[in-house]
Parts: structure tokens; sequence; C-alpha cells
């Protein structure tokens, strides 16, 4: 009953075990064990964590919302020519940042999307490099655009 209740919520097992009537007292070496556990449990999550990156939520953005939509399109009309590990490839980013834009289809307000793209030009390499898309032939596809995320005069 309560007690079951109480231990699967995870409440300390004194708290448990201090009910009247209860013919278990707590058992000071088994608290002490179960702290340590939790101890080195934590522990372990945090090196694991600082190991792997630490950084929560969402990637930094690597690519504008024209490269991700110009990468939907290139997906949709040409499937066998553009699988996601040549996407990946054409675009600079990994298989896994495509197939995170490939599943995505919300289109954000514009201040938040011009926001979102000059985050992705800030972080991009130097010009000129990884800033363009080539069918397999070499022919030019795509290119980057340059400036305020692709919004002014001289964007492709």
């Amino acid at each position: 009953g309560l007690r079951a209740a109480a231990l699967l919520a995870g409440t300390p097992r004194r708290a448990a075990a201090a009910w009247p009537g209860d013919p278990e007292p707590p058992d000071p070496a088994l608290e002490e064990a179960e702290r340590a556990r939790r101890r080195r449990a934590a522990v372990r999550l945090q090196r694991l964590r600082r190991e792997l990156g630490g950084g929560r939520g969402a990637p930094e953005r690597a690519l504008t919302w024209q490269a991700m939509e110009q990468m939907r399109f290139l997906r949709q009309e040409l499937p066998e020519e553009w699988p996601p590990e040549r996407l990946a490839q054409g675009f600079g980013v990994s298989p896994d940042v495509v197939r995170r834009v490939l599943r995505g289809r919300g289109c954000p307000p514009p201040r938040r999307r011009q926001r979102q793209d000059e985050r992705a030009l800030s972080a991009a390499p130097a010009p000129g490099a990884g800033r363009e898309v080539r069918a397999p032939d070499g022919t030019l596809l795509y290119r980057l655009p340059r400036g305020r995320g692709g919004l002014g005069p001289g964007a492709q």
C-alpha cells in the first residue's frame, strides 16, 4: 500500500520505515550505502556529460533557412541522386543534421528566422570554403548566401 508507493516514488528508506507499527527500523549502513551509490551515479553522469560536450538543447545552427529549404528540395526532387550522406557532404554538415533538417517542417516568424540565419552565417567557415553544393558531374547547383542570411541584394 502506502509503503510500496513511497518506495516507488523514490523517497528515502528512512521515511518509509518510520511508520508507526513498522517492525523494521532503518539500517544506517544500508542508507549510507544507498547514498554512496547515488553519489557515484551522479559523478558518472556528470563525467559523461562533460565528455559528450555537456551542451543542452539543439546544436549550433550551421545552415541558413534557404540552405535547409534547398536541401529539402533536392531530396524531394532527386532522392536517388541526393541521399542523406551526399547532402551532408555537399552542405558541409553531419548526416545527423541532414536527418533533422529533412524531418523538420516548421517555419519560424521572420525575425527569428533572420536571427537564426545570422547565427548560422557567423558560425560558417571562411568565405568560399564549404559554401557550394555541386552535382555529381561537378556543376554548381547551389551557393550558400553571404550577408544577412541571404535576405539582401546579391543573395542568390
